[in-house]
């Protein structure tokens, strides 16, 4: 004999050593002798099985197996479903586990006379290429409740060798129609059915009770290990029984009587398909064997519970497409809250509504795509499926091509609907002709050498959310900026930096939105009607913010500062309101006087908003969002001069100073404060602040300190107090 086989025949005789363990721990084992049967319960509940091996939910198929084969006997046996419920509210209201209770304490809830504990003890489960092994232990007793004696103690075990279980005509039906049952999942199955079987063999009958003759059920197969089951999977149940009877199946309280087919004499077949809306969570299967006219009976399912799920997760938010050199990554938002989430696929196409292709399932929010081709702009989408085949709806695609390693040089018209991504060079003007659009996608950068232009009379679409979308000057020197000629915009996410006109719109319509104008001559210019909506953006550090001419347009939302001039109106019919307009040399200036909504101006004082020829009944206090609507405060001094203002602040300190010194420090600082409206200086604030120190107000006492350090930074004597 050579090495290898003397190997192997000693490797086989390890395990049928090991195979006589289980059966072995039964060998001896006490079981107490059988009570008289007038101390036998009638009433019986079946407790929850102990489970003291590593195979996950033994105790439930053990206990629901012995349950089918106990329900034959003359007990009058509660349904486990009603044992777990009384068990749950037990344990919750005792603080004890079901264990620790009385056999009393147990069935006066319940309604029984008896209990039956049981606890799986061992089990084993070993394959191997020449052979393989199976076996499980378990021990049953009961307990009469009303004398708290022990009835019967069983301890049995069952052991299945390859070869020793034939293969049972419903067996072999059951492996044919679903892939969710093989044979060693069979096998597992009728092993604790035998085992069931032979417990019942020896629990004793109570007295004077005959047994009914009931239908036999031999085997009941199921696919729930498929679970959890999608739209337009099938739940299928398998029985082998009593021939010519009426077989149906229930799914726990979700459907009821499903009729099974009797295919051969004695095996019975049902199916139900899973509809859209189908959603149910741990059901039993239940099988109901029932001669025509005559006695019924049940079998439950051993093999585990059924789950329907028809729910998908929810859509994929927030698709990103990014084009490298080498690649594209694609990218989105982590669905949330999703227990069974198995994953995501990501789709593609060269269309924008058709033509996609799975590329992959993967279960990160990331993906890279390496099949691409340079010059073809990709649509990816992404979905995201649960572990019942539930698939999430279509998000809109995001879009991606491959990016160059050198800027690509564009000038002239182009000739088709065109979308770009990466970084371009325009040499003298681009011009997009009327009719026809450019799409700048995310990450692009456009470069324009001195004097050049971007020239619209037809549409400009800037998909920079994700990342702005940059338009720049090369060497520092200014190009002449994007031209808007009765075309059309929708720019989200626009840099535009070192125009002689960054953004200049003629009769044009759209949106603008969330971006940023700076170091330009005139940052947007906007002429006639039909024109544009500035929303969310920032325009600052060029001599002019915004120049409106003869137009209609709508800034909301936006901050315009550090500019020489703000904005600038001739001739407005439109909206600007909700934005931070501050620190330019002039806020606003308008010809002909205009009439403008709440904005934040640097103050709520007129005198000091730094607008000409406008009109303003209410402000903000602070810089939007977070100000609050006030009143304008408007200064009666100020169409005086200054000789005259100063006059007049004389004669109000005269007063004020009156009432300082009575101590009657609250008519004071509204002098005070009237005498710094008409000529504003360090000695006032000082005194103000001293008036509301004295008040025990020491936030308004500081804040005109501060105020007056501010406007005089070289005095002293306010320096000194603050």
């Amino acid at each position: 004999m050579n090495t290898k086989r003397l190997l192997l025949v000693i490797f086989v005789l390890l395990l049928l050593s090991s195979c006589a363990s289980i059966e072995e721990m039964t060998k001896g084992a006490p079981e107490t002798p059988e009570a008289p049967a007038e101390e036998l319960p009638k009433i019986v509940a079946i407790l929850p099985f102990q489970n003291e091996t590593e195979e996950r939910g033994l105790g439930n198929q053990v206990r629901r197996a012995f349950y089918n084969h106990f329900s034959s006997k003359p007990y009058r046996d509660v349904e486990t479903s009603i044992v777990d419920e009384k068990t749950v509210q037990l344990e919750k209201f005792s603080g004890k586990t079901i264990l620790e209770l009385k056999p009393d304490e147990i069935c006066a809830p319940i309604g029984c006379d008896g209990i039956v504990y049981g606890k799986v003890t061992g089990f084993k489960k070993v394959y191997a290429a020449v052979y393989s092994q199976m076996g499980v232990e378990a021990e049953v007793w009961m307990i009469n409740a009303k004398t708290g004696k022990e009835v019967f103690r069983i301890k049995d075990s069952v052991t299945y060798h390859e070869g020793s279980v034939p293969t049972s005509p419903l067996g072999i039906i059951m492996t044919a129609v679903t892939t969710a049952i093989n044979l060693r999942d069979i096998q597992q199955v009728r092993l604790v059915n035998e085992l069931a079987y032979k417990f019942n063999e020896k629990v004793p009958s109570p007295k004077g009770v005959t047994t009914e003759d009931r239908p036999l059920i031999k085997e009941v197969l199921t696919n729930a290990k498929e679970s959890p089951l999608g739209k337009g999977k099938i739940v299928r149940v398998g029985l082998d029984g009593e021939a010519g009877a009426v077989a149906t199946y229930d799914i726990g309280n979700f459907r009821k009587g499903i009729l099974m087919k009797e295919t051969k004499p004695g095996i019975y077949m049902g199916e139900y398909l899973v509809m859209s809306g189908d959603n149910a969570s741990d059901m039993p299967v239940i099988v109901s064997l029932k001669r025509p006219g005559g006695l019924e009976s049940q079998w439950i399912d051993v093999s585990g519970f059924v789950t329907i799920d028809t729910t998908p997760p929810p859509q994929v938010k927030n698709i990103r497409a990014k084009g490298f050199q080498d690649r594209i990554e694609i990218s989105w938002d982590t669905v949330k809250n999703i227990s069974d989430l198995k994953g995501y696929a990501i789709l593609r196409s060269e269309q924008p509504l058709s033509g996609y292709v799975e590329l992959a399932k993967v279960e990160l929010n990331l993906f890279e795509d390496k099949t691409v081709k340079p010059d073809t702009l990709y649509y990816y989408r992404v979905t995201a499926s649960d572990q019942a085949g539930n698939e999430s709806e279509f998000p809109d695609p995001s879009r991606a091509s491959l990016i160059s390693k050198e800027p690509v040089a564009l000038s002239g018209e182009i000739k088709k609907d065109t979308i770009l991504s990466g970084v371009f060079l325009i040499k003298g003007g681009l011009t997009v002709p009327k009719g026809l659009t450019l799409t700048l996608e995310s990450d692009t950068r456009m470069i324009f050498e001195e004097d050049a232009s971007l020239n619209i009379y037809g549409k400009i679409i800037v998909n920079g959310k994700e990342l702005p979308v940059e338009f720049v000057s090369s060497e520092n020197k200014k190009w002449k900026g994007i031209n808007v000629d009765g075309g059309n915009i929708t720019m989200t996410g626009s840099r535009i930096k070192g125009a002689d006109i960054a953004l200049l719109l003629k009769n044009a319509d759209g949106l603008f939105e969330n971006g940023v104008i700076s170091d330009s001559n005139i940052g947007i210019s906007i002429n006639g009607i039909p024109s544009v909506t500035i929303s969310g953006s920032i325009v600052s550090g060029n001599k002019t913010g915004i120049e409106l001419q003869k137009t209609d347009a709508k800034i909301f939302q936006s901050n315009i500062f550090q500019n020489s001039e703000g904005i600038v109106i001739r001739n407005f019919s439109g909206e600007i309101k909700d934005n931070n307009i501050y620190d330019n040399e002039k806020n606003i200036i308008s010809e002909p006087e205009v009439k403008l909504g709440a904005n934040y101006l640097g103050t709520v004082n007129m005198d000091e908003m730094k607008v000409i020829g406008v009109v303003l009944a209410k402000a903000y206090d602070n810089k939007f969002p977070d100000g609050k609507i006030v009143g304008v405060i408007s200064n009666p001094y100020t169409h005086l001069s200054q000789e005259e203002r100063q006059k007049e602040s004389t004669t109000i300190l005269v007063e004020a100073g009156d009432y300082f010194r009575q101590r009657n420090y609250g008519k004071a600082v509204g002098m005070f404060e009237e005498a710094l409206k008409a000529y504003p200086t360090a000695e006032i604030y000082y005194y103000l602040a001293i008036s509301y120190q004295e008040m025990k107000e020491d936030d308004k006492a500081l804040k005109y300190l501060k105020e007056g350090v501010e406007k005089f930074a070289k005095d002293s004597t306010l320096q000194k107090s603050l």
